[in-house]
């Protein structure tokens, strides 16, 4: 299979792989694809299972809160939906379709790719169905919501009982049949339904794409010299356009909410009547004095330190760019990777907040309402991995004439 590195932009010609065998780039190590076995009936077991796992949790109840002899029990939708009671619907609906919306419809669609419907549907509606599927992938932050979970259950143990209900375990089943399916998918193998990788004959090996004047898609990474690609249509770039400036657009905006996500409230807390504000470092502090020093450690890296930490990097790697490639290069493509991957483990406040605004609502007894910073936090969560999706890591390993160049050949297929 002859593939370039989407990170470094290395043409490979990868051979045969043996099953629990891995193609990785000899230039910066980054993994290219697995063995191409056929794991369909595996994988639709596993979809089933967590279909059928992710629609019993949403009719049973999902976790009772007991305080003062009054009991308040939810079900998983309720997450979301008393958000609507506040005025936060731009919030409930994100939390709706992460966790719910967007993994169900994953699931129900892998079902039948995985039962052979790439190969009989025409092929311009296949490779929009097999495109638009893929993209979902990221945005299901269904494990991200259970740790959230787990972590609002230590934030209030110690003010009330807490029991989980039926729909709780069907979640978790879930979220394990979930992950389980998506270390058995194999993007390479789906494409190859839609069309099989055509190898351009003339490039060569051990040779950079931009070097070839080579474009390699971005979405089924199939090479190609035209401005369209020839497998999936998507629009083909040397680099991708204005990658930094984008970036930077996101990584501004993200500080713009960073700071007013920390100073403002992300709750409120009722107790007894007495109304209190809760931040971000607030929380940190309350469960460290409450002796939950993991979880508090936990929280203070996934919403302080990480996205101040993914800002800073993003931004240095933007700097990089104009700078010509060189040892170092290897290790900032694995901040990169790695900084693209923890992004959105800072979406786990914002579950929190989620979960006890929709459990904890007792009166004037106990209630919690969500606070505006909880909004600025999604929006910079949000943006960040925005901009990490927008950085093209490939222009880390060019020099500053393949900048020019690169241009120029954009400006010739225009």
């Amino acid at each position: 299979m002859q593939t370039a590195c989407p990170n470094c932009d290395l043409i490979i010609e990868v051979p045969r792989i043996a099953a629990k065998q891995v193609a990785v780039c000899p230039h910066c190590h980054t993994k290219l694809c697995s063995a191409n076995l056929n794991n369909d009936a595996r994988i639709v077991a596993l979809s089933l299972s967590s279909l059928i796992m992710l629609l019993s949790s949403m009719f049973y109840p999902f976790i009772s809160f007991s305080s003062s002899g009054i009991t308040q029990t939810i079900t998983l939708p309720d997450a979301a939906r008393i958000l609507f009671n506040y005025d936060s619907d731009l919030l409930g609906i994100f939390i709706d379709l992460s966790i719910i919306g967007l993994p169900m419809a994953l699931l129900v669609t892998l079902i039948p790719l995985h039962l052979g419907l790439l190969k009989v549907l025409p092929y311009g509606f296949a490779k929009r169905l097999l495109k638009y599927t893929l993209a979902i992938e990221p945005w299901v932050m269904s494990e991200i919501f259970l740790i959230g979970v787990l972590v609002s259950m230590v934030k209030i143990m110690s003010m009330a009982d807490i029991s989980f209900g039926v729909s709780f375990w069907a979640y978790v089943a879930f979220v394990i049949f979930y992950i389980a399916t998506l270390t058995q998918l194999n993007h390479r193998r789906l494409w190859d339904q839609v069309q099989p990788i055509k190898a351009i004959k003339y490039v060569h090996h051990s040779h950079r794409a931009i070097d070839n004047n080579v474009r390699s898609c971005h979405v089924c990474h199939q090479l190609s010299d035209s401005q369209y690609c020839t497998r999936c249509n998507t629009k083909t770039h040397i680099r991708n356009p204005h990658s930094v400036q984008k970036a930077a657009a996101w990584l501004i905006t993200s500080v713009a909410c960073y700071i007013p996500a920390n100073i403002f409230p992300i709750m409120y807390t009722t107790s007894l009547g007495d109304e209190s504000p809760s931040t971000l470092i607030g929380g940190v502090i309350v469960l460290w004095q409450a002796g939950s020093y993991p979880i508090a450690l936990i929280i203070f890296l996934a919403s302080v330190v990480v996205p101040l930490a993914k800002a800073l990097i993003l931004t240095l790697l933007c700097l990089l760019v104009s700078k010509p490639a060189n040892s170092q290069t290897k290790g900032y493509t694995k901040v990169y990777l790695l900084t693209e991957f923890i992004g959105r483990w800072s979406m786990i406040d914002v579950f929190v907040v989620a979960i006890l605004v929709a459990l904890v609502q007792l009166g004037n007894l106990m209630s919690v309402t969500p606070g505006i910073g909880t909004i600025f936090f999604t929006v910079m969560v949000i943006c960040q991995m925005l901009a990490a999706h927008a950085f093209d890591p490939r222009l880390l390993w060019d020099s500053p004439s393949n900048d020019n160049k690169h241009k120029q050949l954009e400006k010739k297929h225009e």
